[in-house]
């Protein structure tokens, strides 16, 4: 179903949209969600799977309003703004930027490539932004910081609270600034009922020139954020031990070493179960797991699959192609390229996100075999 936002953006003339709102499937939000809350430590599981109960039942086409304020308490508002505004914002640089692979930051100095000296450096105190991405062709790498708010007057104030947190991080390789784009993102709620009426998206896109850089740093700068974006995604879903091979390949500083956890990896990875879609001829095989609203489910057979959607606990299967993780082992961006430029072609359930995963819902229509 889709929905709609009142849609500001600076510079103007840099906007991916010519109109005044900008629309987005509820959907792909909830999509955005899935992979959100498994990338991000901590975060609620179920959140996702709430959200289209939670919008006021207006109809297709019309304003993104909750029928109500998110929770009484302030705390629990300024949780659930946030966490949801990462949903919306997602979605958005999805859709509207083809980004595809996200890695998510943490409170210190993280290595794309510690051999290759690239790396994500913090440039002042307080709190990082979210998240450091490109698009499915190893490009357009950018910096996003997203934030949700329910200001009477706007979200001018909390758009200018996720600029500053955009700037307080540079990409260097070899000690040179890296070129990116920074984007912050501002969602701010509308209600049906005591609070602001109109949802509002505003967002701040300039490009922060850097140096040129070695075409190999480049290649290795990319390979690492997509290690980080499967390592992130699959540990939560019963790979935990594939996922922190994949980390240190990233943060290993010395040859042999590095030498040894790809001796790891490969095996561990031949090793991990691969599930196939049932009825979906055009989806190879997948790593990944079962989610539901109560989290993570690494192992169901097709009866209880059926079992959980009866319960209306909203089972997905989430999943990446098990080619691309070699790829992003071996460390072939060629490889990663031809294969995520590739056209796909899902079905009625399947819906792909342009980084080799998949979501697929689960139930009578369809479900996951198991296999080696």
């Amino acid at each position: 179903m889709t929905r709609t936002f009142l849609h500001s953006f600076e510079p103007a003339t840099a906007s991916p949209i010519a109109s005044a709102t900008v629309d987005l499937e509820v959907s792909d939000i909830e999509d955005a969600g899935i992979r959100e809350v498994l990338q991000t430590p901590g975060a609620a599981y179920g959140a996702w799977s709430i959200l289209d109960a939670l919008l006021a039942p207006t109809g297709v086409g019309t304003p993104f309003i909750f029928k109500e304020p998110l929770g009484q308490a302030r705390e629990v508002k300024v949780a659930l703004s946030g966490l949801f505004g990462r949903f919306v914002a997602r979605a958005y640089l999805e859709r509207y930027f083809k980004l595809s692979i996200f890695a998510h930051l943490g409170s210190r100095t993280i290595d794309l490539d510690r051999r290759r000296r690239v790396k994500v450096a913090r440039l002042s105190r307080g709190d990082l932004p979210d998240w450091i991405a490109c698009a499915a062709d190893l490009s357009s790498l950018t910096v996003a910081e997203a934030k949700g708010c329910h200001d009477v007057g706007g979200p001018a104030k909390a758009l200018d609270r996720a600029w500053t947190q955009a700037g307080r991080i540079e990409i260097t390789a070899q000690g040179r600034k890296v070129t990116v784009k920074r984007i912050a993102i501002a969602t701010r709620w509308g209600m049906a009922a005591a609070g602001p009426t109109e949802a509002h998206l505003s967002v701040r896109d300039p490009i922060d020139e850097g140096e040129p850089i070695d075409p190999q740093e480049k290649d290795a700068l990319f390979i690492g954020l997509l290690r980080l974006h499967i390592a992130n995604l699959i540990k939560p879903l019963g790979h935990a031990e594939l996922a922190g091979v994949l980390r240190r390949i990233t943060h290993q500083p010395f040859a042999r070493r590095l030498q040894e956890d790809l001796g790891r990896a490969r095996p561990l990875l031949d090793a991990a179960p691969v599930r196939e879609v049932e009825k979906a001829t055009a989806i190879g095989g997948l790593i990944g797991g079962i989610v539901t609203r109560a989290g993570p489910i690494t192992d169901a057979a097709p009866a209880d699959q059926e079992a959980l959607a009866r319960l209306n606990l909203r089972p997905v299967f989430v999943g990446i192609e098990r080619d691309l993780i070699r790829a992003a082992i071996d460390a072939e961006p060629q490889a990663v390229r031809i294969r995520l430029t590739q056209t796909v072609h899902p079905d009625e359930f399947a819906r792909p996100d342009r980084a080799g995963g998949w979501i697929v819902p689960l139930g009578q229509e369809r479900r996951i075999r198991g296999g080696t």
